[in-house]
């Protein structure tokens, strides 16, 4: 009986004294090993523009300025023109025909997170309710738990590849990474794209698309699984003695896209 008088005695004297810091310490370190891993979500937004377009510049000011408020971590801009401005390819001008089929078309015309969420035109004439009604559609996006998670690297190619049997000067560069379910339901209908697009000054040409790669199609992906994926890039270079700089800037991302509803389901941008 004395002796777990004493032992209870010790117990109580030893937490009185044990310095608070450390007793924080572990509680918080033990909470934290309880919490599960947690992936942040990636809003894609799709602005397809036309270089005679009036209304276009005050859509790419609004969706430009939240791209560089956001960072590519929570939000990724592209820019993808249409009929023959000079700016377009046959890639950019087929996924605005796949979006909208036989319905109604005209720039601008934005996509955020594929089908999820379509803005044609503008919400009004003001430059600042037009930013913060776009503002508001992108935080709402972000608020959606992801289903899955993506992970890609960008390598160089050992050798130059030239294009049509010509020596124009090409992107020579692989995108591969992997794609992993990572919710508690079978994922089916999906399919792994990418795009890779330029940089210039001008309004309009932030992230604007050259290259669209071809949907790899994922069979049904069941939780915990994971598809492995790889990419070769279609982009020619100007000659570096046409520009300024050492070489041109290249963007890529990556994104997971449903088929069937055209969601896109989660986006990675790709240094």
């Amino acid at each position: 009986m004395k002796e777990k008088l004493f032992i209870f005695i010790f117990l109580i004297i030893f937490f009185l004294v044990l310095p608070n810091d450390n007793i924080l310490t572990f509680s918080v370190c033990a909470q934290d090993a309880d919490l599960p891993k947690t992936v942040p979500r990636t809003v894609l937004v799709e602005l397809f523009v036309q270089e005679t377009c009036t209304t276009c510049p005050t859509a790419e000011f609004c969706l430009e300025d939240l791209a560089w408020e956001y960072g590519t971590s929570k939000f990724i801009l592209v820019q993808e023109h249409l009929w023959g401005d000079g700016y377009d390819t046959p890639e950019t001008n087929a996924r605005y025909d796949w979006y909208v089929g036989d319905g109604n078309k005209g720039t601008p015309d934005t996509f955020i997170n594929g089908l999820t969420k379509r803005l044609q035109g503008l919400f009004c004439d003001c430059i600042i309710e037009n930013y913060e009604c776009y503002k508001d559609v992108i935080d709402e996006e972000l608020t959606r738990p992801p289903l899955i998670e993506l992970f890609a690297s960008k390598t160089s190619l050992p050798n130059p590849l030239s294009q049509g049997g010509r020596e124009e000067k090409v992107a020579n560069i692989a995108v591969e990474g992997m794609v992993k379910n990572i919710s508690d339901i079978p994922l089916k209908d999906l399919a792994v794209c990418g795009m890779v697009g330029k940089e210039r000054d001008e309004p309009g040409l932030y992230f604007y698309i050259q290259d669209v790669f071809p949907f790899q199609d994922m069979s049904a992906l069941l939780p915990g699984a994971t598809f492995y994926f790889k990419f070769i890039p279609e982009i020619s270079l100007i000659p570096e003695s046409e520009i300024d700089d050492e070489k041109e800037v290249l963007h890529s991302v990556i994104f997971v896209q449903n088929l069937e509803t055209k969601e896109i389901l989660q986006a990675l941008y790709i240094e």
